[in-house]
């Protein structure tokens, strides 16, 4: 179970970079990168979109690291912050047909996540819950 620890360490990581480049687009109108913004977004959502990711992965990144043992109930804040974000994006903004079936995966994501990080007796233990 270690191991899955490490994947989501690294996924939160990325995601790191992730809201960092999207903050960098949000103030630099040439970006040395194909940008990560979706051009349907206005800028109050995207403050909010990368806001919150950002939120979670400092979050993940600092309690896995740090064996913080409020790292899932604030991952649980996190994740709803990100998923209200996916909300307003689904159906206020974007237009693509499988915008449906990609919020449906991201719910899933979390969920699966949040169980694991509750439930998991390595996280259990990892986080000294």
């Amino acid at each position: 179970m270690q191991i899955l620890g490490y994947i989501l360490l690294t996924i939160h990581f990325l995601l790191f970079f992730w809201a960092v480049g999207g903050f960098i687009e949000m103030i630099f109108d040439n970006v040395p990168w194909k940008p990560f913004t979706n051009p349907e977004f206005p800028f109050w959502v995207l403050v909010i979109h990368w806001g919150s990711v950002l939120f979670a992965s400092v979050s993940f990144i600092y309690g896995y690291l740090a064996h913080w043992n409020k790292t899932p109930q604030i991952m649980t804040i996190a994740y709803g912050l990100m998923a209200l974000v996916c909300i307003i994006e689904t159906f206020g903004y974007m237009t693509s047909k499988t915008k449906y079936i990609a919020m449906g995966a991201e719910f899933m994501a979390y969920i699966i996540i949040l169980f694991l990080l509750f439930k998991s007796s390595y996280f259990i233990n990892h986080f000294g819950n």
